[in-house]
């Protein structure tokens, strides 16, 4: 039988998303955070921020802001630092919401590579099978980590070609943290063209929604359905038309109760 690997990891240290226009993504291509709303928050009622971890509020417990500035974010004006800044929240947005600035996104998040990303501190702060508080944040060209600043990967379904926790039309793709030994899940934009089963990738943003690129001994990289391994048998997992049998990787891919193989 031909071995099967995952062809994409995603490291704790590579694990990136990008804010203020920087290229160096590794998860996401950045866009800029807007400035905060300050202004508008000089006549409201006084928030104590005595106990806020950060000064002057807290990106984690959303706690120093008053109420016409009510969320916690970055500082656009001064990313590199990690220096925090209230805003106001004009669409509630949270993980399946494209934005291009920060007001789209709720408390707890940010727009960080076209979505609003979820702050975390621990992964408890992540919600769902698959979603783990191991993206660290970059800033500038060459990239510069900002520091005490991490967001969750999100929990979404592999072998479907669509999940409500993900924005329309982007893909589920598994990843595996090399440092903590487990396997992930998180959404991605859909490549412009190609990727679907078969097609040769460098890694799994190469493929369609439903597809992860998988290395194939022979065969090489390739994007192929990620198929549900029932009650944890690969062989009885169903794989679109044309597309093989569900087979399982040499070291299991387990996220929660979930195990699942790829079709080829």
């Amino acid at each position: 039988m031909r071995a099967l690997w995952l062809s994409l990891l995603l490291a704790v240290a590579c694990a990136q998303a990008t804010v203020a226009g920087s290229d160096g993504a590794t998860v996401d291509v950045g866009v800029p955070i807007d400035a905060p709303a300050t202004d508008a928050a000089t006549d409201a009622p006084a928030i104590d921020a005595s106990t806020c971890a950060n000064q002057p509020c807290d990106v984690y417990s959303q706690c120093g802001c008053a109420a016409a500035a009510p969320v916690c974010d970055l500082d656009p004006t001064m990313l590199a630092s990690g220096a925090t800044a209230c805003r106001t929240d004009m669409f509630g947005g949270t993980e399946p919401t494209l934005c291009t600035r920060s007001t789209t996104c709720a408390a707890g998040h940010s727009c960080v590579g076209g979505r609003c990303r979820r702050f975390c501190e621990t992964d408890g702060a992540c919600p769902g099978d698959g979603a783990v508080c191991i993206i660290s944040v970059t800033t500038g060209n060459p990239p510069v980590t900002i520091p005490g600043v991490t967001m969750c990967t999100t929990s979404c379904t592999p072998t479907s070609a669509a999940n409500p926790s993900c924005p329309t039309g982007w893909a589920c793709h598994v990843y595996f943290d090399t440092p903590g030994n487990r396997y992930l899940t998180d959404c991605a934009a859909p490549p412009a063209t190609g990727g679907a089963a078969g097609a040769t990738c460098a890694s799994s943003a190469d493929c369609r929604p439903g597809l992860d690129c998988i290395t194939l001994n022979p065969g090489g990289p390739q994007c192929r359905p990620t198929c549900l391994c029932t009650g944890g048998n690969c062989a009885a997992g169903a794989c679109p038309a044309g597309t093989g049998s569900c087979r399982g990787f040499m070291t299991p891919v387990i996220i929660g109760a979930a195990t699942y193989g790829a079709c080829f």
